[in-house]
């Protein structure tokens, strides 16, 4: 099942819309978390000390930011308290659950959390909508209830409950895996003495702005949630479902790839990802490409009979239509290359295209296939050795340049679908082995390692693999839906979400599964730092699928850089089966279509 979804909606990206409400981002000063630790839980680790917090408008990228206010939490005594969180130990010190990314341990509340501090949340309460497409319901001989509500905290055969497939009259598999995860994380973040009370409902497959606008207002009269997880594969107008519940105050989160800051600004603080906007991944590309591809004039990574050669680059990118994002990322990646330090320069002979990105680009046949093999005899005609790849899967130029025998070297602007384990083994082998990709994914080892399959289990250790696959789908914005409540305090509200987001302190990671997650001022996504890898055709599964091969290599184990802080990473190749694979293989993305 895993495999086949996949290829389906891996590569597709959330597009942006401009969605206008009035903008609450309080300048004021808040306490981060102000929960004392008890004696079991250091200060440093329980309270955060020092916080780092951005207020003002405008986006600012960069690990270091100058006038940024600085607050050390008071001190609230070291008094015995009941612990009613259990924590982790990592090397750096306590965090809340077993993922390296979560915040720091707050083991214990017994205050006053103030009630109904804002809509959709009681002094027991936080509401919140699970947003599920019916076409992707779970296993692929399920057929989804709805449209319609399925209350996970009731009987799920009741009256009136969409709960169960239709035909068996089984609880259905995304059911399952969101009542899971939602006790996992009610178990295991601090909530203030809040359980987040979840609903899942299921929207058709066929969407219209109208429809979209209606579902909206349904789920607000229906629920009036404090916030959705958005997690509709198909249909489209996913823009304009955030939009009109962003008007009705509702939060919105997701793993949205290709939004623009502009789009987070003028819903804050409504809208959190993730994964970086559009501005930060373009600022990661273009400086790796500047300080370590430009100022090398040979080429490294090619085939031999371009090797040593003269480096001769050309763009590649996506015309499609639906990818607005990709689009401003070009712009932006255009513009950035003109200002490369230390007088690296790159100047291209050729921009070549491709007209449909994401599953249709590999699996299906819309319009013909000639131009992969006219881009790249245009390609070979102009002596190019170095593509730039500009985002966006593609799956028919490499054969295609197979057939011709071209083996250029590939620097691809990794989107969390192209740089993905699954999508690299749809390319040709012969021509990917010469591929380099920066990327935003964090290092996965083995299966029973990565948090998504760690949380399922500890909450469900009867669960099957295809829950696990599942649960790894809906787990990033499950995270930071869970991660903004702690971070909030006890007074909930979106206004306290954003200082308590802001107030977390800009740090670099230092390990491969962590990413460095902070805010920028103006800024509302999580990964501020990027990985580099090389496509290894031959690498055993890191997975433990004897019947495939193939992985992204990570370069220097995997070490994660901020944009402009690339000069210590190591050169792709060169420790060849030493560097650790990684383990990913993809993920689906909420919000996939317009």
């Amino acid at each position: 099942m895993i495999s086949l979804l996949g290829a389906m909606f891996i590569g597709v990206a959330i597009l942006p819309s401009s969605l206008n409400v009035d903008q609450e981002n309080p300048s004021q000063v808040a306490e981060y978390a102000p929960v004392p630790p008890d004696d079991e839980s250091p200060t440093s680790d329980g309270s955060m000390s020092s916080l780092g917090l951005g207020s003002g408008g405008g986006l600012s990228t960069g690990l270091i930011q100058d006038e940024v206010e600085k607050q050390v939490a008071k001190p609230l005594g070291n008094v015995k308290k009941p612990r009613n969180k259990d924590c982790v130990e990592f090397p750096d010190g306590l965090k809340q659950t077993n993922d390296p990314n979560a915040p720091p341990c707050a083991p214990f509340f017994d205050g006053n959390n103030g009630g109904a501090t804002f809509q959709g949340v009681t002094a027991d309460e936080i509401t919140v909508l699970f947003y599920q497409s019916m076409f992707i319901a779970g296993d692929q001989n399920e057929q989804a209830p709805g449209p319609g509500y399925c209350d996970l905290n009731i009987d799920i055969n009741a009256d009136g409950q969409f709960c169960t497939d239709t035909a068996t009259g089984i609880e259905m598999s995304y059911v399952r895996v969101t009542r899971s995860l939602a006790r996992y994380f009610n178990e295991r973040f601090q909530t203030y003495g809040r359980a987040v009370h979840f609903y899942v409902y299921w929207t058709p497959g066929a969407q219209t702005p109208g429809s979209r606008r209606a579902e909206a207002a349904d789920n607000w009269e229906r629920l009036k949630p404090f916030a959705v997880v958005d997690n509709a594969f198909f249909g489209g107008f996913n823009a304009v479902y955030a939009e009109a519940m962003v008007r009705r105050k509702v939060s919105v989160y997701g793993s949205f790839a290709s939004l623009a800051n502009e789009h987070f600004q003028k819903n804050a603080p409504f809208v959190w990802s993730f994964w970086p906007d559009i501005e930060h991944w373009a600022d990661q590309y273009t400086s790796y490409i500047c300080q370590k591809v430009a100022p090398q004039k040979t080429v490294l990574y090619s085939g031999p009979a371009l090797k040593d050669k003269d480096r001769v680059y050309a763009l590649l990118y996506t015309t499609d239509e639906s990818y607005p994002g990709l689009h401003y990322f070009r712009e932006l990646f255009k513009q950035g290359i003109k200002s490369c330090p230390n007088g690296a320069k790159i100047d291209w002979v050729v921009e070549k295209t491709f007209p449909i990105a994401g599953f249709g680009a590999i699996n299906a046949d819309r319009n013909s296939h000639i131009y992969a093999s006219e881009v790249v005899a245009d390609l070979q005609k102009n002596k190019v050795t170095t593509i730039l790849w500009l985002g966006g899967m593609e799956g028919k130029i490499s054969p295609a340049a197979n057939d011709a025998k071209y083996y250029p070297e590939w620097f691809v602007a990794g989107d969390m679908t192209i740089d993905n384990g699954a999508n690299g083994r749809d390319q040709n082998q012969e021509v990917w082995k010469y591929a380099v990709t920066v990327t935003n994914l964090l290092r996965e080892g083995k299966p029973e390692d990565v948090p998504s399959r760690q949380a399922l289990r500890e909450s469900d250790p009867a669960a099957r693999q295809e829950d696990e696959d599942l649960a790894n789908t809906i787990y990033r914005p499950f995270f930071m839906l869970w991660k903004s409540i702690q971070v909030a305090g006890p007074q909930l509200s979106p206004q306290n979400i954003d200082r308590g987001q802001h107030a977390i302190p800009r740090v670099k990671s230092t390990s491969p599964y962590v990413a460095a997650c902070y805010y920028d001022v103006g800024d509302y996504t999580c990964v501020k730092d990027a990985a580099i890898e090389w496509w290894d055709p031959t690498a055993p599964d890191p997975n433990g699928d004897s019947t495939s091969s193939g992985c992204w290599r990570m370069v220097s184990d995997g070490t994660r850089f901020p944009a402009r802080e690339w000069d210590q990473v190591g050169e792709p190749f060169v420790n060849g089966a030493n560097d650790p694979c990684n383990g990913f293989l993809g993920e689906y993305y909420g919000n996939a279509n317009p």
